[in-house]
């Protein structure tokens, strides 16, 4: 949200799409996240 702030101007919401995780070892060490991001465009 804080990249998308940067350029989007009135974001309303977001929603995970999708998610993964990596493993190594038999432990988590990285979560992705892909989100959708709602906002309002302007005239």
């Amino acid at each position: 949200m804080k990249r998308a702030t940067k350029t989007l101007q009135n974001v309303t919401g977001a929603w995970v799409a999708d998610q993964e995780v990596a493993v190594s070892r038999g432990k988590i060490t990285e979560y992705k996240v892909r989100l959708k991001v709602t906002f309002i465009l302007e005239d």
